[in-house]
């Protein structure tokens, strides 16, 4: 079957979008990319592999990619081993190297996993898209994200706080996906997260073309991050659970 213009618009699916803990009903990161046949999985947290299992077999995913090995963001990543043992199926699996984490240990050690290691400067081809990675500053190894198709460019941050290159990182955006959790009453320059103003600040600096906020803390006010955000960047956007966006 020949593919139309529509079935190869980049899109991004939000399928979770709290941290570090779930809203009642919702689930944490976790972002679909899909790209004509190229399905590469964002960060897997809690409540995710149902979601992904709406969308698509997870086992016929190209790629899932972590941007860190913090539980919001992998932990669903266990019981999907048990799905790839179920279906007799084999994954490739992204991550940054941490010695510490016992989610990327039980992943190294799965025979449904093909794990690889994941560096900051590195870029890999993944099915239709390309990714680089770029250092994030958080409290364990971490990476920003930067998918392309060779015409739209998504980019997300995963977890961080200010760090040199981030600019660089978000550059002519089509689509900025940003840690934003923190509003400027809470922000600090030794918290792990960026501000939603912020992330705002960045798109507008990077001439990103839309800014979708994510790793939204339950306990904080959506209505005073939007705000805040829209201060510096008029079209910025919450990430809600169900979301799908053209990059």
């Amino acid at each position: 079957m020949k593919r139309t213009d529509a079935m190869q618009t980049m899109k991004l699916h939000i399928l979770g979008m709290n941290g570090p803990f779930p809203a009642p009903g919702g689930a944490t990161s976790g972002y679909l990319v899909t790209c004509g046949d190229t399905a590469v999985q964002l960060d897997l947290g809690t409540g995710i592999l149902a979601a992904l299992t709406a969308k698509m077999p997870p086992e016929e995913l190209t790629a899932l990619v972590f941007s860190h090995w913090h539980y919001d963001h992998c932990s669903d990543a266990l019981p999907l081993t048990y799905r790839l043992q179920a279906t007799g199926k084999t994954l490739d699996v992204w991550g940054p190297e941490d010695e510490r984490s016992p989610v990327r240990a039980a992943l190294a050690a799965d025979p449904g996993i093909r794990l690889h290691t994941l560096r900051a400067g590195d870029t890999v081809t993944l099915g239709g898209l390309t990714l680089t990675a770029f250092t994030a500053r958080h409290p364990v190894p971490a990476l920003m994200l930067r998918l392309t198709d060779g015409a739209r460019t998504l980019c997300y941050t995963g977890d961080t706080n200010t760090v040199d290159g981030l600019d660089s990182f978000a550059q002519g955006a089509d689509l900025l996906l940003a840690d934003g959790l923190f509003t400027d009453a809470t922000w600090g320059e030794g918290k792990p997260h960026l501000s939603a103003r912020m992330t705002a600040e960045l798109a507008a600096r990077a001439g990103a073309r839309q800014l979708v906020i994510t790793h939204l803390n339950p306990a904080l006010p959506e209505a005073t991050l939007l705000r805040e955000a829209r201060e510096a960047f008029p079209g910025a956007a919450l990430a809600a659970c169900g979301q799908v966006w053209n990059v």
